[in-house]
């Protein structure tokens, strides 16, 4: 690594850039960033809904450690007071997969802690809420924590912009998968035209809008007649969904919307009791003609788009959805 190179004044580097740039070194910039500053420490205690009294004493008989080897695994960060708390931080960046950390280490936790939660970071925006036991799952971005300092009251700290200026930087946070196109069944159209859910088999990562691919199967217009913004995101058992209203309401103030939702989830008289992933969608945006698929066999179709069957996952840009609206004029 290049510190400073000749013919400058000094290093343009922080100390987080000493770090490195793999996932190791993000989540030890981020907690010494929320172990250096209390404002920065507390402010992440409310975001993940902790509950606690904000004060320099908490703050000071608060423990914040790094790679800690458990028998269930090393964990990225452990947040302790007491007991009053014990979080674990699970931090990934790219692709790295996260299914079987997600109940990996419930078991860890100090059993006297009345608040349990392990919270995982990854580079994908993702709103799922998970309760399994008595530990919270919370699922979150490093985007949303970049928003999460990037405001005047944080921003005037030198370490808050050492900490934004690294993470943008080696991380790339602005590459979000932004728009799901999925195929969607009969039944699957019912939840979306009438309730604005759309529900799945259970997934990880949120994208910011949904786009639903109505298929000739389904007896409607084929293609992509419209387009929702994704406003949070469940994974649970349909039975358990009233328990999720407070979930639900902060995705909404509006409560005939989150009735339409409750109502959505339940849709059916047979209720499935087991878990799936379920978008909770805005009003969605209209197009007079249906965007289609690439047609057609030759190598490369669909490329930055769809073609054929559309694998799970499925997202596109803006920039790429928005190349086919011509298409429409």
């Amino acid at each position: 690594m290049i510190i400073k190179s000749a013919n400058t004044q000094k290093t343009t580097l922080s100390q987080f850039d000493l770090l490195g740039q793999d996932e190791a070194a993000l989540s030890k910039a981020f907690a010494y960033l929320i172990g250096y500053d209390k404002d920065c420490y507390f402010e992440f205690l409310k975001f993940i809904g902790v509950k606690h009294k904000k004060s320099d004493l908490v703050f000071r008989q608060s423990d914040i450690s790094t790679e800690r080897k458990r028998t269930e695994g090393r964990t990225d960060i452990e947040l302790k007071k007491e007991s009053d708390y014990h979080i674990i931080i699970e931090c990934k960046v790219n692709n790295n997969k996260l299914f079987k950390q997600r109940t990996q280490y419930l078991n860890a936790f100090e059993i006297e802690a009345n608040q349990k939660v392990i919270c995982f970071i990854t580079q994908e925006r993702d709103t799922n809420k998970q309760i399994t036991n008595d530990v919270s799952i919370i699922n979150t971005s490093w985007l949303e924590i970049i928003e999460l300092y990037n405001t005047k009251k944080f921003i005037a700290k030198d370490i808050v912009k050492s900490f934004l200026n690294f993470s943008t930087r080696n991380y790339k946070m602005k590459q979000l998968k932004e728009i799901l196109i999925q195929d969607v069944n009969t039944e699957e159209i019912n939840r979306f035209e009438n309730f604005n859910v759309y529900g799945r088999n259970q997934t990880f990562g949120t994208p910011l809008y949904f786009a639903p691919y109505y298929t000739r199967s389904t007896g409607k217009i084929e293609g992509i007649s419209s387009l929702s913004k994704v406003l949070g995101i469940l994974t649970l058992r349909p039975l358990d969904i009233d328990n999720f209203k407070s979930d639900l309401e902060g995705f909404s103030k509006n409560q005939e919307q989150v009735e339409s939702w409750i109502n959505g989830v339940k849709n059916g008289k047979d209720i499935p009791t087991e878990t799936y992933t379920y978008y909770f969608l805005d009003n969605p945006l209209k197009f007079n003609k249906p965007l289609r698929k690439d047609g057609g066999i030759q190598k490369g179709r669909g490329k930055d788009w769809i073609a054929a069957q559309i694998p799970p996952n499925r997202c596109v840009s803006f920039i790429d959805f928005i190349k086919h609206i011509p298409e429409l004029m």
